[in-house]
């Protein structure tokens, strides 16, 4: 049997808070973040001003195994959103946690950006790390030895490889060299010509599993600018 390095013990939580104007039956309350916190991680300001008028909500919470939590997560969101459009309301992914704009209909697995976002508080050291794989039982990345001066293509790699793991766990363990192609960045960002956009052009990866640290460390073994993006 085939050596796993990243630990099947995890039992990951879905949490999403529906918020409202009008009273909705729910069991928990969980302290909404503060607007502090949700702008750190993406939320805009216009769906802080949203916010600040509905202070009643609804908690959706969920456990699934592993191999079932993807669509569990998917299935969760979905219903949180449409519970938010049928009630005037603003959806927060509590786990990151942000403000969730997207519509019940546009939320997809293959769109990695719906389901992590990246902190770049340690980008001057060279590293960017991720925000939400908890979600699925997957460590958070730490993509490590990124050039400040071009980050923007660094975090698109990360995006295709975000996309690659949520598709690929638990069946298949993320330890070892892996190949990040332009489709897989393009599926990542949402583009809705990713399935017609060419997969010859990629990157490869080293992924290692920290276990002391639970995070997945993630290093490019070539030049996105050359192997990718190049006219």
């Amino acid at each position: 049997m085939t050596a796993r390095p990243v630990p099947l013990t995890a039992e990951p939580r879905v949490m999403y808070a529906v918020m409202t104007t009008d009273a909705l039956k729910t069991q928990d309350l969980i302290p909404p973040p503060s607007p502090e916190l949700l702008r750190r991680y993406g939320t805009s300001e216009v769906s802080l001003r949203r916010l600040r008028s509905r202070h009643e909500q609804h908690l959706l919470m969920r456990t699934a195994p592993l191999e079932d939590i993807a669509f569990v997560q998917r299935d969760t969101r979905i219903e949180a959103l449409r519970l938010a459009e049928a009630h005037d309301g603003v959806v927060i992914d509590l786990t990151i946690p942000r403000v969730v704009d997207d519509r019940a209909d546009d939320v997809s697995l293959s769109h990695a950006t719906q389901w992590f976002v990246v902190d770049y508080d340690d980008l001057p050291d060279g590293r960017l790390r991720t925000l939400g794989l908890a979600s699925f039982g997957l460590p958070e990345i730490v993509l490590d030895g990124v050039d400040p001066d071009r980050h923007a293509m660094f975090g698109a790699v990360l995006t295709g490889l975000v996309h690659r793991l949520i598709a690929e766990w638990p069946a298949h363990d993320p330890v070892g060299e892996a190949t990040v192609t332009l489709r897989d960045i393009a599926h990542g960002l949402g583009d809705a010509a990713a399935a017609r956009t060419p997969a010859d052009r990629s990157v490869d990866v080293r992924i290692d599993y920290d276990e002391a640290a639970d995070q997945l460390t993630v290093r490019l073994l070539g030049d996105p600018a050359v192997t990718l993006f190049a006219p």
